[in-house]
């Protein structure tokens, strides 16, 4: 059966995002996630695309991505996937043992202002929904960390002033479950009723829960 293509025409924000196979981590330590970010940067500066904002986490990551031509998403994630891959499988000695990667990257549109700072502020609050950290600025390996180490491209829409503690509130229930429904249905989010704003209850983004991250790999 042909794969399904991912729509990310060129000219449109894409939330793209993959995960580890079996759900296993990838990253354990602070070298791990410095190669990646290295072979990221180096994605982004190869190929026509706009970063906007991105997320690494311990089995999977979030980009918030424009391409500037066609197919130029999936050229640059394609080339970023395996040539990360390669350096996993050789810094784990591994190679030979298979896919890295549970599939090639699950996208869907993101359609507006309100939906794209919507998703923008979901990528950046992923590790406080893992309970691997308190404060999204904290988590070095995102772009909301001022020690982002990945140039960020100017945002289609005006950044909200005080956006370091606009990322700290968490998000209402009603706008996480259409993210996870565009992100799983692949289908594009961006109904200016399904974004709300900040909403003072519970944060129930079903991200698992890593604890801290020990891995005998790097220790």
């Amino acid at each position: 059966m042909p794969r399904k293509p991912r729509h990310c025409p060129p000219g449109q924000v894409v939330h793209v995002c993959n995960r580890a196979v079996n759900r296993s981590q990838m990253f354990f330590c602070e070298f791990d996630y410095r190669e990646v970010i290295k072979v990221l940067a180096e994605a982004i500066q190869k190929y026509p695309v706009d970063l906007f904002a991105y997320c690494l986490m311990p089995n999977h990551w979030h980009l918030l991505l424009r391409g500037r031509k066609t197919h130029a998403i999936s050229k640059m994630l394609h080339w970023f996937s395996t040539k990360q891959s390669v350096r996993w499988r050789k810094m784990t000695q591994t190679t030979g043992a298979g896919a890295v990667y549970q599939n090639r990257f699950r996208s869907h549109l993101v359609i507006g202002g309100d939906a794209f700072l919507a998703v923008a502020r979901y990528i950046e609050r992923n590790p406080v929904s893992a309970n691997l950290i308190r404060s999204p600025l904290h988590w070095k390996w995102s772009s909301a960390s001022p020690e982002s180490q990945i140039p960020i491209d100017t945002w289609p829409v005006p950044k909200p002033k005080g956006w370091a503690k606009y990322i700290e509130q968490q998000i209402d229930e009603e706008t996480l479950r259409q993210i996870h429904i565009s992100k799983r249905s692949c289908e594009p989010f961006g109904d200016e009723a399904k974004c709300k704003g900040s909403d003072p209850g519970s944060d129930p983004t079903p991200v698992p829960s890593f604890g801290p991250l020990i891995g005998n790999r790097c220790a």
